[in-house]
């Protein structure tokens, strides 16, 4: 057992594949460690922790997780009872080792505090602890549930309504509730009266997201802290071809080849980000009219220059294109990201595009030819202005101090 000196903040990242989520604990620790908090991480992949918190006084532990998970088609994925089956724990064994490892981490550090980043197991392995709950991400990672809510547990926006897909929707959280409370019985813990209890055990949720691009839609009376701005990176540099500018930032899915193709035919000046590139695309395609740069570019530069953009929707990329008024071709990799782009398309100011689809000639064409495309993405910016954000520095330092008065 550590000594305690000092308040302790836990923060946890259970889920999820990128640096993005570690981004979203930045801002609190770094309010917590002005609080005169010690700070603990415990993160799914301690490799990013370098590039996003490097420089802060933390203590870094890894977090439990599920091993192996074999890759699934997540269109299959209905609701956030599938996502927990599937990518958490899959039975009660399984979620009782993960659990324990998840208390064994909270008695170790006694944290006063825990912020957690798309972490159900972590949440599941809380129940019965005393400390203080915060939730933290956006809005798919802090999903809208309350305690005796009708219905399935948190159906997707894609997911029809229908009276059997909700009856056997809710035979599958029937099926989850009693595999986490058999695996908490045989801890000794209390068990969880509803699946909704994982989530409104907390405390606070500090939501990193906007009104217009919340996952599950707007929720009325909620504080949206908006999305942090990237950090600084290098200036781009353009290729000096003609045509308007085009940058995306990208991975390397199926059709990437055909995308690069339907870039060129269509003349445009492009600057692509493009993890995990294949070598021989590089080279296929560099020219004057297109250019790939080895490292992240800032945005904000981008932003100031370029008449479109495409990358897979993921929220925090989004957001610096919605803010900057940008239309935008969206080509999300999983349902995360798509719900995004479906509320994007919706709003009018992006074209959503499929990552094995045989061409993006229309979705290119469509963003060159149609104004509206323009118009609706200026509407957004507008909007976004309007509404504006709390200020998420002192909403975070407010809620430390309300939730440990003592400090």
């Amino acid at each position: 057992m550590l000594s305690k000196s000092k308040p302790r903040l836990l923060c946890v990242w259970e889920q999820g594949s990128n640096a993005g989520h570690l981004s979203n604990l930045r801002l609190p620790i770094e309010i917590a460690l002005q609080l005169g908090h010690d700070v603990f991480v415990a993160a799914r992949e301690l490799n990013r922790a370098p590039e996003v918190l490097g420089g802060l006084p933390v203590t870094y532990l890894q977090a439990p997780f599920k091993q192996n998970v074999m890759p699934a088609d997540h269109r299959a994925f209905q609701s956030y009872t599938h996502l927990i089956l599937r990518q958490c724990f899959s039975t009660p064994i399984e979620l009782e080792m993960l659990a324990r490892a998840w208390r064994g981490l909270f008695d170790l550090v006694q944290p006063d505090v825990v912020l957690y980043e798309h972490a159900p197991t972590a949440l599941v392995a809380s129940h019965a602890y005393r400390f203080k709950k915060v939730l933290v991400g956006s809005g798919f990672m802090v999903p809208p549930v309350e305690d005796g809510q009708a219905g399935p547990f948190l159906p997707f926006i894609t997911t029809p309504r229908t009276a059997d897909v909700m009856a056997a929707l809710q035979a599958d959280d029937a099926l989850l509730l009693a595999l986490i409370n058999t695996a908490l019985a045989n801890m000794g813990v209390p068990q969880l009266p509803s699946l909704a209890r994982i989530y409104t055990q907390a405390d606070q949720r500090f939501l990193n997201s906007l009104p217009q691009l919340d996952h599950f839609g707007e929720r009325l009376g909620q504080t949206y802290l908006g999305v942090g701005s990237p950090g600084a990176q290098p200036a781009p540099h353009w290729p000096p071809g003609t045509g308007p500018k085009v940058y995306g930032y990208l991975q390397d899915i199926p059709s990437l080849g055909k995308l690069l193709q339907d870039l060129l035919a269509a003349k445009v000046c492009a600057l692509l980000v493009v993890r995990n590139l294949p070598p021989e695309l590089k080279r296929a395609y560099t020219s004057d009219q297109m250019h790939f740069s080895d490292t992240l570019v800032d945005l904000n530069q981008v932003a100031s220059k370029a008449a479109w953009a495409i990358n897979h929707a993921n929220i925090n990329t989004a957001t610096v294109f919605v803010k900057a008024g940008i239309p935008q071709l969206l080509i999300p990799r999983h349902q995360e990201q798509l719900f995004v782009a479906l509320r994007l398309v919706d709003q009018g100011s992006a074209v959503l595009a499929y990552q094995d689809q045989p061409g993006f000639a229309k979705e290119i064409n469509a963003l060159m030819t149609n104004t509206r495309y323009h118009e609706c993405a200026a509407q957004l910016q507008a909007q976004c202005v309007a509404a504006g954000s709390k200020d998420a520095a002192d909403f975070i330092r407010q809620s430390f101090n309300a939730l440990l008065p003592h400090i």
